[in-house]
């Protein structure tokens, strides 16, 4: 069982990222196909999710020690989500590309996670002695 009660939330907005991201993978170029998308440009979308959340990583985890960080895990996991819709209603290319930069953008709440971990345990580290 958890000791800080808080970890559990935390623990839960990585796990809908990563499913998130895991789950759309693979049926994403089959989607791209459906709007006659070549493989490059499905290479390209794969991508677009990976390349904001390592540009967004940074300056999410800037804000968070500005602005406090479970106001920016909310405000990620709400991003989160209008990524998710507009990826639901996307119609065309352009729209799917939208979805995954958003996604990708307020995916980069992994390193305020982190953050927010390293914020709420202990300071204390045990070593034990192998016998």
């Amino acid at each position: 069982m958890l000791k800080n009660k808080s970890l559990l939330t935390i623990f839960i907005i990585i796990f809908v990222d990563l499913f998130g991201f895991g789950l759309i993978l693979p049926l994403l170029p089959f989607i791209a196909q459906k709007y006659q998308a070549s493989s490059l440009t499905i290479g390209f979308l794969t991508a677009t999710y990976s390349f904001f959340q390592f540009i967004s990583s940074p300056i999410l985890g800037r804000l968070s020690d500005r602005y406090g960080r479970k106001k920016l895990l909310i405000i990620s996991q709400f991003g989160s989500m209008i990524g998710y819709i507009i990826l639901i209603f996307a119609h065309n290319l352009p729209l799917l590309f939208l979805s995954r930069i958003i996604d990708g953008i307020t995916g980069g709440n992994i390193s305020v996670a982190q953050a927010y971990i390293a914020d709420v345990t202990d300071k204390k580290i045990e070593l034990k002695e192998w016998d």
